[in-house]
């Protein structure tokens, strides 16, 4: 069976005791209306799994993964031992079985960092199966592709047919006939198995975690904890001497962005104030108000008396050490008087938003950034009320 020409695709399979539901998977896969012909499949699973699997799926020659293999013309390099993956705990030991809850944060965080290194490269496609494995296997499983998942990654759960299924010599539809026993001791033809391939919708989440989660070194419990801070009261503290931010208890130095931090500053003050937001600037109209504001957050930070001379004001934040580069962005095209560009309102709020979501995910972040005001796409402010906002003096 030849592979036509894509990315590179994976199938994930969990497993326990029954490594046949990887055979099985296969089997559904490869014949069904678009066939998925994996490149690499992977399993996940306990000790004792692991060692059934080899033991029935890869011994020697004769493992019913190679007889797969010689059936239906399939590679049979596409699955090896170093592509069994098994659950191990916070000290590094295997399991054998997952019984305490210990044990599940384990199988958890074994799913959810191997989940996250399959879907790190953009130009594969994973297929997981939730066919095996302890239903606590299963849901972390699926809740792993869920935060992880891409739009062309693919889940699914395999049906067999009445007799066959939880039968011990069962791997998949032979195709020739061979008898087999079924566990009440019937007599069954595996040539005459169906094996069918039921998709599971599931819901992305991958563009709401934070950038730093998607490098799969933080744990399952971790990484629903900070997705659900979304849902919970925003809160934002600002610590002027320090440059620090505070968002929903997760702190950002800024010490080293304080055009940044000037920006978000410029944005608190005014919902200390009137709240009305500021015009933002448009592609080729630069905005004095805007400016105005901005250029007395940054004076702020670096203790200089604001005033509307801007020749004065310039000679001032120079000599405070800012950059004669930024001050000049900031100022209109006869140099007269300061003026906010688009370019530089939305440089400011685009690095904003590239520190947070590291740490928070695309959605949190924006709750933390200017939004168009009242339907007011000219008008930007925070969508934040003043009781939400800590300033530290």
């Amino acid at each position: 069976m030849k592979h036509r020409n894509h990315g590179k695709q994976i199938l994930l399979v969990a497993s326990g005791m029954s490594p046949q539901v990887l055979t099985e998977t296969l089997f559904a896969l490869i014949h069904q209306e678009n066939p998925f012909l994996p490149d690499e499949i992977h399993m996940v699973t306990t000790a004792i799994g692991r060692d059934k699997a080899v033991r029935e799926l890869l011994h020697d020659s004769n493992g019913y993964f190679y007889q797969f293999c010689r059936d239906y013309g399939f590679a049979s390099e596409v699955f090896q031992a170093s592509y069994i993956h098994t659950i191990r705990d916070l000290h590094g030991h295997e399991l054998s079985d997952i019984k305490t809850p210990e044990d599940n944060e384990a199988a958890a965080d074994t799913i959810t960092a191997l989940i996250a290194s399959l879907t790190t490269a953009p130009d594969t496609t994973l297929h997981v199966s939730l066919a095996g494995g302890r239903k606590t296997m299963s849901y972390y499983t699926g809740y792993a592709l869920s935060l992880y998942g891409r739009r062309q990654d693919q889940l699914s759960h395999v049906l067999i047919s009445d007799g066959y299924e939880s039968c011990p010599d069962f791997y998949y539809p032979t195709p020739v006939t061979q008898m087999i026993v079924s566990h009440h001791g019937e007599s069954l033809d595996a040539s005459k198995a169906q094996v069918t391939l039921a998709k599971i919708p599931f819901v992305r989440l991958r563009e709401d975690l934070p950038t730093r989660f998607l490098e799969g070194t933080t744990g399952f419990s971790e990484t629903v904890r900070r997705m659900g801070k979304v849902d919970e009261p925003r809160h934002l503290e600002m610590d002027i001497q320090n440059r620090q931010v505070s968002l929903s208890g997760i702190k950002f130095d800024l010490s080293g962005r304080e055009l940044e931090f000037a920006f978000l500053l410029m944005f608190v003050r005014n919902l200390e104030g009137d709240d009305e937001g500021f015009e933002v600037p448009r592609k080729g109209a630069a905005q004095f108000d805007i400016s105005k504001h901005y250029l007395q957050a940054l004076c702020e930070l670096k203790n200089v008396e604001y005033t509307l001379q801007w020749s004065e004001l310039k000679n001032k934040l120079t000599d405070a050490d800012v950059q004669l580069r930024t001050l000049s962005s900031l100022e209109n095209s006869d140099g007269t008087n300061s003026a906010m560009k688009d370019s530089f309102y939305s440089q400011r709020r685009n690095e904003l938003l590239k520190i947070f979501r590291h740490e928070l995910g695309s959605q949190l972040a924006e709750c933390y950034l200017p939004q168009p005001k009242d339907g007011r796409g000219s008008y930007h402010g925070l969508n934040l009320k003043a009781g939400q906002i800590e300033i530290i003096e």
